[in-house]
This record gives structure tokens, sequence and C-alpha cells, in this order.
């Protein structure tokens, strides 16, 4: 064996490199003919866990994003002392308000009747000097009784009449703010009996009636005071279904409840169906059309608002009125109804309510215009998950298209979705960027696969592109930082960084082996998603990336080298455990990327890890791009024990594809450099 080693290591030094030979297909860039592209992220709204990276688009920087007060929201009661004195006579009683918007405080304050209707009572509290007057409560009163109640209940359904005579109470004060026009508290709606075992120390502070507070501060603006009412009143009403569902009978205090998205967007058609044309003229529908939050990729199951930007109000209302519009103007109530007959909690999604509502030639639509991949609907999860996708992508559609009737047919005037402007965002699930391109537009190759890229054009949707999963083959994890994309070695450096390195991508995406200096993964498909190995001298290195946990890479058998877990902020992190330290890449997509060690930390700006094909030559078992001699040495070195080539390497010096590496390999890869092979 050595003599026949000597003469073929006599041969190589003789020999020149010929051009390489590429072995199997490479991803291609992709083009999509357009004016526009919605960037379409089809996974469920969880938080940040679900975000996928839209990849590295070129234009101008975004904008910082918008902050600013949360909505008011009431719950469990902060008391303060009881305040009542005296008897009270029949037109008076004492109600517990919030009387601090602020601190959600709660005193008891006593109101006397102002008016009384078939279907409610109006409250005014004593001694106020910003009580509505006679004619204003006589003319709310007037606007419950023949618009407001016959509407809300006609579309939504009946309320909980704890007070057995099916009367609302509209209590009315004025409020320490000005940007409430009145709530609803959902508390109110509990029995005696139930409010005693969910809030025993404070259960006296409850009304145990059905209530619609309204600010007094609001009495000179009628529309706003009706449509708070309308609004409110919606709100009741879910809550009532919510109630009474058999599922949540043993779920006291903590029972399932509708999204706070789609509640919103029901009372904002509760408003719109009592007052048409009402929502537009209080500018929710243009706040979509200038909102960050909407052109920044905020989910439409994401009610993230503040004081500065109301847009997932305008959001929540037009995808109601999407839903009107496809299934009719019994959508609402219909889903109501499936609410409170739902037996099991499982039943209890907005999806499955929705998913009630539509017919077997709206299902077939849906399903026509868009499929879905293996991996993007286990992701997605149940039916009802994968047809609110499907929806929630052709309604946003609809507000951009302005089709008349159809899938795309919104059913009211909306503005259009506000365009992306920034250089690559991660989006949450449920969300969309739209881009405005002129004619067309490349796919970037480091989007999150998944992603849908739906072309727009004047003729309608031009062309729907999902990016792709994973195919098995050779990938190295990088990150692009300062335009400069970095490959991240498979194992930290001897300083105990993960080490990082330039590499220079092809046109199509991928990277040469010879960029790629060892730090290279082979992806091989299994059961439920992807394992990438790096065997090497001190054994096979994995890390794993399953179908049900989206982007989050682990540590699969005890034997990987690193896990790649993404954070609630949606940030990433590349851990590397098992040697003197712990060394972390954390990234986000921001650009740029940190290193911590044994308490070191340097370069405090981040990137979003990326995983980038690799192409490996046939033969070339040293990865440096050429086929030389030098592979056909490396190969016999290995062969004998004096060199060891880890997977990659294994892989390419395979030369006649039998799945080992031996002398055979050798002798094939030299008659290919000198052409007695082709």
């Amino acid at each position: 064996m050595k003599r026949v080693l000597s003469v073929v290591l006599g041969l190589i030094l003789l020999l020149a490199a010929f051009p390489r030979v590429a072995v199997g297909e490479t991803a291609q860039s992709h083009t999509i003919e357009a004016d526009r592209v919605l960037i379409y992220n089809p996974l469920p709204y969880n938080g940040k866990e679900n975000m996928l990276f839209s990849g590295t688009i070129e234009q101008k920087p975004e904008d910082e994003e918008p902050t600013g007060d949360s909505l008011f929201t009431p719950g469990m009661h902060e008391t303060g002392k009881d305040l009542t004195l005296g008897k009270k006579g029949p037109d008076q009683h004492d109600f517990w308000v919030c009387i601090d918007l602020v601190t959600y405080r709660y005193d008891k304050r006593t109101f006397r009747l102002a008016a009384e209707g078939a279907h409610c009572r109006i409250w005014t509290m004593e001694d106020d000097s910003l009580a509505f007057t006679e004619e204003q409560t006589a003319a709310m009163l007037e606007q419950f009784e023949t618009v407001i109640y016959p509407s809300d209940t006609g579309y939504f359904g009946g309320f909980r009449d704890m007070g057995g005579d099916g009367k609302l109470e509209i209590v009315t004060y004025a409020m320490n703010s000005l940007s409430v026009c009145g709530f609803f508290d959902s508390y109110d709606l509990y029995t005696q009996e139930e409010i005693a075992v969910i809030d025993p120390d404070d259960a006296e502070s409850y009304n145990c009636l059905p209530i619609i507070n309204v600010n007094a501060r609001m009495a000179d603006r009628e529309s706003v005071v009706y449509g708070t009412l309308a609004h409110e009143f919606q709100h009741l009403i879910l809550r009532s279904a919510v109630l009474a569902s058999p599922a949540n009978a043993d779920q006291l205090g903590s029972e399932k409840t509708i999204g706070v998205w789609l509640n919103e967007g029901f009372s904002m058609a509760a408003e719109e169906l009592c007052y048409p044309g009402s929502v537009a003229e209080q500018g929710y529908t243009d706040a979509y059309g200038r909102s960050e939050k909407i052109r920044l990729g905020m989910s439409y199951r994401n009610f993230d608002t503040t004081a500065s930007d109301v847009g997932a109000y305008g959001q929540s209302f037009l995808f109601t009125a999407y839903l009107r519009a496809q299934c009719g103007d019994g959508v609402f109530r219909d889903v109501l109804s499936y609410w409170r007959s739902a037996d099991s909690l499982p039943m209890l999604t907005e999806g499955n309510a929705i998913c009630e509502c539509f017919g077997a030639e709206q299902f077939e639509a849906l399903d026509g215009f868009v499929s879905y991949s293996d991996a993007v609907a286990a992701k997605c999860g149940s039916e009802d998950e994968i047809l609110l996708s499907k929806l929630a992508l052709a309604f946003r559609l609809a507000i951009l298209l302005h089709e008349p009737d159809g899938l795309f047919s919104l059913g009211t005037t909306a503005p259009d979705m506000p365009a992306y402007t920034g250089t690559g965002r991660r989006i949450e699930g449920g969300g969309a960027l739209l881009v405005e391109c002129g004619g067309q537009f490349a796919v970037p190759f480091d989007a999150d696969s998944g992603l849908l890229f739906v072309g727009i054009g004047d003729g309608g949707v031009t062309e729907i592109y999902s990016a792709p999963e994973p195919e098995e083959g050779f990938y190295v994890i990088a990150a692009n930082f300062g335009g400069e994309w970095l490959a991240i070695y498979a194992k930290p450096a001897e300083d105990q960084i993960l080490k990082a390195i330039p590499v220079q991508p092809n046109e199509d995406g991928t990277i040469d082996a010879a960029n790629a200096n060892g730090a290279i993964f082979r992806a091989i498909r299994t059961g439920d998603g992807f394992r990438f190995v790096c065997r090497s001298a001190n054994g096979t290195l994995a890390l794993s990336r399953t179908s049900g946990t989206g982007q989050t890479m682990r540590i699969s058998d005890a034997d990987g080298i690193f896990t790649w877990t993404r954070f609630a902020d949606g940030a990433d992190r590349l851990q590397a455990d098992g040697y003197y330290g712990r060394a972390i890449l954390y990234g986000s997509y921001q650009g740029g990327f940190g290193y911590f060690a044994s308490g070191y930390f340097e370069n405090a700006s981040f990137a979003k890890p990326q995983l980038l094909r690799v192409t490996i030559m046939r033969g070339d078992a040293n990865l440096d791009g050429k086929l030389t001699a030098g592979d056909a040495a490396l190969i016999l070195r290995t062969v004998v024990g004096l060199s060891v080539m880890n997977e990659a390497m294994c892989i390419a010096g395979d030369a006649d594809g039998d799945g080992e590496i031996s002398a055979a390999d050798a002798a094939k890869i030299l008659r290919l450099i000198i052409q007695l092979e082709y």
C-alpha cells in the first residue's frame, strides 16, 4: 500500500488543476414581475415566536417605531373608602365606578336615575357639574332604544341580564381622562356568587349588573357618545357569549375569550352598523393607511395601539368589514352564537368560529388562490388556522386590489396599506410588508423559509412565491454585517468566541465550499424537520430544527455543539456549550453581531443568523474550490489514517459515489484531472 501511495503522490506533483466539476443543483434566485410585492408571514400570531425575516431589501433605512401609552383596560378592583351616606330612594343607586383611570381605583358613588326606557336606565352622578343635561339624556335614551339596542342585539345577540328585567345600566360621570370616552368592565357581568369566588376580599366592590360607563366630559359630542354606547354594548354582548359558553363552565375567572383584535373589530363594526360612515369620520380607517406599525408588519391579530398610532383599530374594523362582505350581515351573530354553543375548550378559537361561517364555495376559493407547503401547514397546526391565515392574506389583497366582488372584495372603502421603505424586517405571524418595486422584485436569498411573496400588478395578483424550506445538502450559518456576509464556525475558536469569517455569496445566493472554510453543515431531512450535522475528528456535531418549533434550533441527542434560539424580543442567540466557559453569538435583524464568552463581550450590534447553501464540487475533497491532485492526496492520507476528513469533505471526496472514501476515489479524481473521465 505504501508503494502505491508513493507512486500516486509522485503523479500528483506533475498534475495541474483543471476547471471544477459542479455536483448537484443549487437554489436559484427568484424574480417576480410586479409593480408591488406583498411579503406575508402565513404563520399564526404568537407574540415574537413566529416572526420571519423578510430578507435583505435594498431600500432606505426604516424609521424608528413609535411608542406611546397602552389602552385603558379595567380589571380587578382597587377600592377606596366607602363614601355612601344614608338610605337611597327609588330613583337612586350606588355604583362602584373607576374614579382614577390611571391607577384603576374604584370607589362607590351615589347616582340618580335620569331617564329610563324599555331596555336601559341612564344614571347621573349626584352633584356632578359636568353631568348630561335633561335634553342630552333624553336624546341618549332615544338613540339607545331606537338605534343602538335593536342594531347591536340584532347583529350580535343578547346580553347577560343579572338584573332580571332586560335592562342595561348606562352610568355617566366625569372621568379623569379626555382620551377615554367610556368603557365596559367585564367583571360587572359576574354574579355575586361568582365574584365571591373570584375576588373574595373585595367582593362587595363589584356591581354585578350589565353596565356601560360613559364619560360625561363627552356630553357635548353626541356622535362620540352614541358611538361609544354602540361600541361598548358590543363588548358587553361578546363577554356575555363568553360566559354563556358551556366550554367555559369550569373556567370561572379565567374563561377563554375572543382575542382583543377581533373583539375591537366587532365593536367598530357595531358603531358602523348603527351609524354608517362613522368609523371613517372618526379617522380610524385613515389611521390604518398612516400607521407605522402596519407599515412595519404588525399582525392583524396583534392589537398593538398607542395614543400616537391607532391604526390597529382601523385594521381590525377593515377585517370585520371583509368578513361581512364574504359571509353576509349575519356573520357577527353567527360567530357569537358559535361561541355560546361550543362545548369544549379546544373549539374556542377565532379560527373555528370564523370557519363555521364559510361555505364550501368560499373554502374552495381560498384554497384555489394559494396553497401552503407541508412545513407551513404543519406550523399553522389546525385546518381552521390555515384557513384564517389564507383569509388574512386575501383580506390584505382586497384592500390593495379594490375588486367590486369576489374573494378580493372588501365591501367598504379603505386607504391602501402603507408601503414599507426599510432594508429588511422581521414580520409577525399574520403580518405583511408592502414593497413598491416598479416592475421587478428579486426575492432576497436570505428570506426565511415559509414567507409568501405576492406580486401585484395592474391586472391583479401576478404570482405567489413561497420561500422554500432548506433542502438536503450543505449549508453554513452566516450573518450579514454592514453588507458583508460572515460565516460562523461550527465550533468556538481558541479564545472561546464563535469565530466569524467573511464569505462572498454567488449571485444565486449560494456560497462555494472554498469560502466556507470548514463552517459547513450537512442538512438531513428527518421526520419532523431537519438535522444539521458536521462530522469531525471529535465526533458528530449536530444541530436540529423541527417543524413544530418554527425557527428554534436545539441540541439533538446530547451531541450538539450549539443551540440556535429565538427570543421574545425577536432576536436570535447562538450558544456553544461543552467548552471552557460559554460562547454565544446573539443577534437580531438590525445588522452586525456580538460575541460573549466568560464575561467577555465585544461589538454590541447584532445580526440575524441565516442558513446559506454551499455548493460543493465532486472530487474537491479539501473544499478549496478546485479539483487538484491535492484532493486525491488528502483522500489517500485519510485512507491510511494520516488525515481526517469531515462530513462535507467525505461527501465531496466520494468521487465514485459508492458512499465510502477509498483509494478508488483518489484514482477517479486523477482521471478527471487529466480528462480521462468527464
